[in-house]
């Protein structure tokens, strides 16, 4: 599980700050909208990573994205 929170979407970036297993340990990161290229990553699991780069490229999609997601997977 990985939390995502201040999702912001502005121009051709998304980016949010995640908690990977709810923990207060905290990671960043940035990607670009149009190519789903990481912009800037500053990494706090690189086991949650794949997940939250999955997340921001389905989020980019939306035209008003939630300023907080919780993922889960198995």
């Amino acid at each position: 599980m990985v939390i995502l929170k201040k999702i912001q979407k502005t121009g051709n970036s998304i980016s949010a700050d995640y908690y990977p297993d709810g923990e207060d340990v905290k990671g960043f990161m940035k990607i670009s909208i149009e190519d789903g290229t990481i912009l800037e990553h500053h990494n706090a699991s690189p086991f949650s990573a794949p997940h939250v780069l999955r997340e921001l490229k389905r989020l980019a999609r939306s035209e008003h994205p939630p300023k907080e997601r919780r993922v889960l997977w198995y």
